[in-house]
């Protein structure tokens, strides 16, 4: 029976030769080749193309480093042998044009390190859009939808001065139920308040004075279609403005210290909080800050938070790192918080309906 040969594995990439004109070349075309992608297939493409790339991922910067260490030694060389000099000397103009041409050839290679950092990042995160993009099958939400979900939710009223849902992104939620098409909103609101303040009043003394500040906050949220026939409930960290009546609270302290709690019927409110949702709650306030858990007149679900980077998470690796790169990028997980919210979604689908 004949052997099977090993499995060839492409080799390191600090193992490849470096060329940073040939890198810089292939990242325009790798940007070029996923931006606007059509499919997930083109965003595979584009990294088995990188991970097979004959050079290194990386830029080879110790030629950069060396400019920098003479373009400053130089420098401060030149200026300690000018202190050396009597205390009378005076900088002529050869001096200063010395310190130019030190300062420039300093701040060249500088630039052009960040630069060559910024092009490994915006690839990088490009690559990362594109494809959650397809993972989830993200489409902008239109205005009438954003519309509508200003008015309904108890949660957009925050703010004295301004609130608006900026945008919102449609996209896939595989429930145990069924897909759901889900939506990840960006909320902006601003308060606005009166400060006192003290200056000088040019005697010697000072003055009050008063001046209107605006504290602008954000925040992101999970929008999802009715689940169950719960309705006008929203459990919140913060106090919000009132909307119903009645108030429940259901047997734990953890609960209680987490949320406020305001519904239109107790009953309703009773039902929907038992005991496993009640754990399921508490354990989502523990993952994210500052929650609102919100069912609106139509039995929607709003899911809102304090982190603002729910579709564009942090990722382990990048495009310098291309086999672990995409590893990371397709095991359908890279949504971090969102995929947090969907689960305990499916422990209400599960205990609820």
């Amino acid at each position: 029976m004949p052997q099977e040969s090993p499995v060839d594995t492409p080799k390191n990439t600090t193992e490849k030769p470096a060329n940073n004109q040939s890198l810089s070349q292939f990242l325009k075309q790798l940007k070029s080749q996923v931006s606007h992608s059509s499919s997930i297939d083109v965003i595979k493409d584009a990294l088995d193309t990188a991970i097979h790339y004959p050079n290194q991922l990386s830029y080879n910067n110790i030629n950069l480093f060396i400019v920098i260490a003479i373009a400053l030694f130089s420098g401060i060389g030149y200026w300690f042998y000018l202190e050396q000099l009597t205390y009378y000397y005076r900088y002529t103009d050869l001096d200063y044009a010395v310190f130019a041409v030190c300062i420039i050839t300093l701040i060249i290679p500088i630039w052009q390190f960040f630069n060559r950092r910024s092009q490994i990042k915006k690839v990088s995160t490009l690559i990362r859009d594109e494809t959650l993009k397809h993972l989830y099958n993200m489409r902008d939400c239109d205005g009438s939808f954003l519309k509508d979900a200003e008015n309904k939710f108890v949660d957009f009223n925050r703010g004295n001065y301004s609130q608006k849902v900026e945008w919102g992104k449609e996209i896939d939620f595989h429930a145990e139920s069924g897909l759901i098409r889900a939506s990840v909103v960006y909320h902006h609101y601003v308060d606005r308040r009166t400060e006192t303040y003290t200056e000088s009043d040019g005697k010697g003394g000072t003055r009050t004075r008063t001046r209107t500040v605006y504290d602008h906050y954000y925040r992101q949220g999970v929008i999802i279609p009715p689940i169950n026939k719960t309705t006008h409930l929203v459990m919140s960290e913060s106090r919000l403005s009132k909307r119903w009546s009645q108030r429940f609270m259901p047997a734990s302290r953890e609960f209680e210290k987490a949320f406020h709690v305001q519904a239109q019927s107790e009953f309703d409110a009773a039902k929907f909080l038992e005991p496993a949702v009640v754990v399921a709650c508490e354990q989502l306030n523990n993952k994210l800050k500052n929650l609102t858990i919100e069912f609106a007149h139509d039995g929607s679900l709003l899911i809102n938070q304090h982190n603002t980077n729910l579709l564009n998470p942090a990722m382990d690796y990048d495009i310098t790192e291309p086999e672990k790169f995409k590893q990371e990028l397709l095991n359908d997980t890279s949504l971090f918080t969102v995929n947090s919210i969907f689960g305990f979604v499916n422990q209400i689908i599960k205990h609820t309906t």
